[in-house]
């Protein structure tokens, strides 16, 4: 059996990189992004499984990104990471097709369940 291939799309190198060691260390490869661009620009998006989306980010943005993944017919699960604590969000989230939002500060650990998702 494959890793499954996950994406990690924030601007924040730190927040970037801390997701992708842990999410090496259960076992996924991961596709680093910068941005929404970047993502959808990748060669490997049609084999992602998983998308960890920041929502706030310069250039194509969380929403923008999700709504344009939807418009591709992306069949891979979408988790939008976020520091905002705010029910708008959610719901703006889960309407453009978000399987959930999380906050920056519980992504760690619910990393393993998202990976674990069919």
């Amino acid at each position: 059996m494959s890793a499954p291939l996950v994406a990690v799309v924030d601007d924040d190198a730190r927040i970037r990189e801390l997701l992708a060691a842990e999410l090496e260390d259960l076992g996924a490869t991961v596709l680093r992004c910068r941005d929404g661009s970047e993502l959808l620009s990748a060669a490997q998006l049609n084999a992602v499984q998983l998308v960890l989306l920041d929502w706030m980010m310069p250039g194509l943005n969380g929403e923008a990104t999700l709504l344009e993944l939807r418009a591709r017919q992306f069949n891979g699960l979408v988790v939008v990471v976020t520091a905002l604590c705010d029910p708008q969000v959610q719901a703006t989230a889960q309407a453009a097709g978000a399987a959930a939002t999380l906050l920056k500060t519980e992504a760690l650990a619910q990393l393993e369940h998202w990976l674990n998702q069919d």
